[in-house]
């Protein structure tokens, strides 16, 4: 995985784009529990992932996509992350109170904002933002895994980690009485291209393929050859996605 470039480059006009997503259902459950959010209108989109072992993971990720399409227009990025969170923590008090469903609900969200050439990544969970800029593919998210968590504390090495019995464990969704929002900021400059997923599609196809469907064409090409490299096979998880192309 490519380290996220911590620097910013120069600031530079405002880019144009264009975005496409879809959804698929997996192999193992009986609905799809993912749901999404291309609004690029106003400059949000949201990937949400029902969490498999709460008892309503797909009402909770559709009430995530619900909570944000109430989202105003915001005049900086600043006040778009500020009413993001809103939406976003109004929906974990809602879910972790129990006040919708009798069972337990949450989900993993990845959020991307953006105000003019500027973007912010918001995120809880496993759900990941890529960002391929001059042909290096960056991992902009940082799962909420134990997988992950051993790697950080350097009790064990990413090999190992990767051979861990129940790894992908989550520890953190919306919907847990604590949850946490991570953020990361960054500038937008044209020919960036940005991917949005569920961890369905990673846990199929590695970043090294993901890089290569995603360096050409528009955003809807990049999603339907990434959608054509899954025809051959049968994925056990729900597989969500958006992609982005700015110009």
């Amino acid at each position: 995985m490519n380290s996220f470039p911590a620097s910013r480059p120069a600031p530079c006009a405002a880019p144009l784009l264009n975005s496409w997503g879809w959804s698929r259902q997996g192999g193992r459950g009986t609905e799809n529990e993912d749901a999404f959010l291309n609004w690029p209108e106003r400059r949000c989109w949201a990937v949400a992932d029902g969490v498999g072992s709460s008892a309503y993971g797909g009402n909770a990720s559709r009430l995530l996509v619900e909570k944000l399409m109430t989202i105003p227009e915001a005049a900086s990025l600043d006040s778009h992350v500020r009413n993001a969170r809103a939406c976003l923590e109004e929906a974990n008090a809602l879910l972790a109170s129990h006040a919708l469903w009798p069972g337990t609900a949450a989900s993993t969200i990845v959020a991307l904002l953006a105000h003019g050439e500027q973007a912010a990544c918001l995120w809880s969970g496993d759900s990941r933002c890529y960002l391929l800029r001059h042909d290096v593919l960056y991992q902009c998210t940082r799962d909420h895994t134990l997988r992950q968590e051993k790697i950080d504390k350097g009790e064990l090495t990413v090999p190992e980690a990767y051979r861990m019995v129940r790894g992908n464990i989550i520890t953190q969704a919306i919907g847990a009485s604590a949850a946490r929002i991570d953020e990361v900021r960054f500038t937008l400059c044209p020919g960036d291209r940005l991917l949005l997923c569920s961890d369905g599609l990673t846990g199929i196809l590695d970043e090294t393929t993901l890089a290569a469907l995603l360096r050409q064409g528009n955003a809807r090409a990049c999603a339907e050859r990434i959608r054509e490299s899954l025809a051959a096979c049968s994925p056990p998880d729900d597989v969500t996605l958006i992609t982005l192309v700015w110009t």
